[in-house]
């Protein structure tokens, strides 16, 4: 038997607020940078989210791991803040929530 008791949930958002409207995130490609990194065993789930009363489509994607993943989560979603236009970032790590603002 194998237990793994590590489990990450990372929330990706798919639409950003411009302008007062929720816009679609072209996030295919580094979506797959984001998945080449994590591994080969995860579930994703599609997910209607709301923030600041605004309704918006989300990305979770889970995975039980041994490897320490937070910072590969973090240093994607940095790079790549000038597509996601987001004021902050979550993820999960063991049933807890960790939000970090972004400058």
């Amino acid at each position: 038997m194998i237990e793994i008791k590590r489990k990450y949930v990372f929330h990706i958002p798919l639409e950003k607020f411009i302008d007062g409207k929720l816009v679609e995130i072209e996030i295919e490609e580094i979506l797959d940078e984001l998945i080449e990194k994590l591994g080969d065993s995860f579930y994703m789930t599609r997910v209607k989210s709301c923030y600041k009363s605004r309704f918006f489509d989300e990305l979770l994607i889970t995975v039980f791991s041994q490897s320490q993943l937070e910072e590969i989560f973090k240093e994607w979603f940095i790079r790549n803040n000038t597509i996601l236009m987001q004021e902050a970032f979550a993820f999960e790590v063991d049933g807890k929530m960790i939000i970090e603002k972004l400058g």
